[in-house]
């Protein structure tokens, strides 16, 4: 008889672990991520790595599906930046995980063209990057773009300004306001049309305006004069684009703008040179933090919520890439921890 209660709780307990660590529920759970060194993952043709003394760091966002203990645990013990997020908040409704990747992929390796092209140009080299125009892969349900624009059709231009290529027009349409109007030139089985749309706020994008659509860019190309290798592993999305540009920069120029100090940092960039604003700044101060970086760059319209993390990073809003190097040329960084 004790032996079948033993076997019963033995058993009890099997089913239990199996519920707890298995199971899944409706959640993704975010966390600190890496904060991860660029000079091992970058190389530059001609670059000088040797001189080198410190480094920049791009750091990133840890996203997992959230099983029964990982909601307990995060609800409980509420380690430092740990949150739960409702699933069905994180990818755009209608679009499932495959395609997601995929787009947050394309964006990486545009991201990756962009910093080289950004660097580039700032050293006086002649670069080329072009696109064909932005392809809309998918046009989300109950959005302003419904029913007006569909899969296949090619943005050429938003509010009169060219658009090549996809984080171009990203940030056009981030630099709106919610419910504000976008025109659109868009081709169409090669015939050009004119339209209207307005933004609006996603769920699982809140405050950031949108229209409603994944997009890619169509027959991306780059002529560069010097090349660029990347290691980044299964690192997806654009948010690391300001300090990719960082960091072939520095390989290149003989000062180290790093004097000696690790530097993290986060940000999208554009073909401007504009560093734009990404998500889960909390998670990735918190990441460079760990990885005792003491310097972070980040965009300026995540300062503010990068001012509530209870840090001793120095945190350095920037709108331009120009004006990171600005800071890393005219600061004593060595003093700035």
């Amino acid at each position: 008889m004790k032996r079948n209660r033993l076997k019963k709780g033995i058993g009890i307990l099997i089913i239990a672990f199996i519920i707890i660590n298995f199971i899944p529920t409706p959640f993704y759970v975010m966390s600190p991520g890496i904060a991860e060194e660029l000079t091992p993952i970058i190389s530059v043709e001609n670059g000088h790595k040797d001189k080198i003394k410190g480094s920049f760091l791009l750091t990133a966002v840890g996203s997992r599906k959230a099983t029964v203990w990982d909601y307990i645990y995060v609800n409980t013990i509420q380690p430092r930046g740990y949150e739960l997020e409702v699933m069905s908040e994180q990818l755009p409704e209608g679009i499932n995980m495959d395609k997601y990747l995929q787009m947050m992929e394309n964006l990486m390796e545009e991201s990756k063209l962009t910093a080289e092209a950004v660097a580039l140009k700032k050293l006086g080299y002649e670069v080329n990057i072009k696109g064909e125009g932005v392809e809309i892969i998918e046009v989300l349900e109950n959005s302003e773009a419904a029913g007006k624009l569909k899969s296949g059709d090619i943005i050429t231009s938003i509010d009169g300004k060219k658009t090549d290529i996809a984080t171009e027009a990203v940030d056009i349409i981030r630099n709106r306001e919610i419910g504000d109007t976008v025109d659109l030139e868009v081709l169409r089985d090669n015939k050009k049309i004119n339209l209207t749309v307005e933004t609006i706020e996603l769920p699982e994008s809140p405050g950031k305006p949108s229209i409603g659509i994944l997009i890619t860019t169509k027959n991306l190309n780059y002529d560069f004069p010097i090349e660029v290798k990347y290691d980044t592993g299964n690192i997806v999305g654009p948010s690391a684009g300001g300090m990719f540009a960082l960091e072939i920069y520095n390989q290149l120029v003989e000062e180290d703008l790093t004097k000696g100090k690790k530097i993290a940092g986060t940000g999208t960039i554009n073909i401007e040179g504009e560093i734009g604003q990404i998500d889960g700044i909390k998670q990735k101060i918190i990441a460079a933090e760990e990885a005792n970086a003491e310097i972070f760059i980040l965009p300026e319209e995540n300062y503010e919520a990068a001012k509530k993390v209870n840090t001793s990073i120095k945190l350095v809003p920037v709108k331009t890439f120009d004006e990171a190097i600005k800071f890393l040329t005219d600061q004593n960084i060595s003093k700035a921890a």
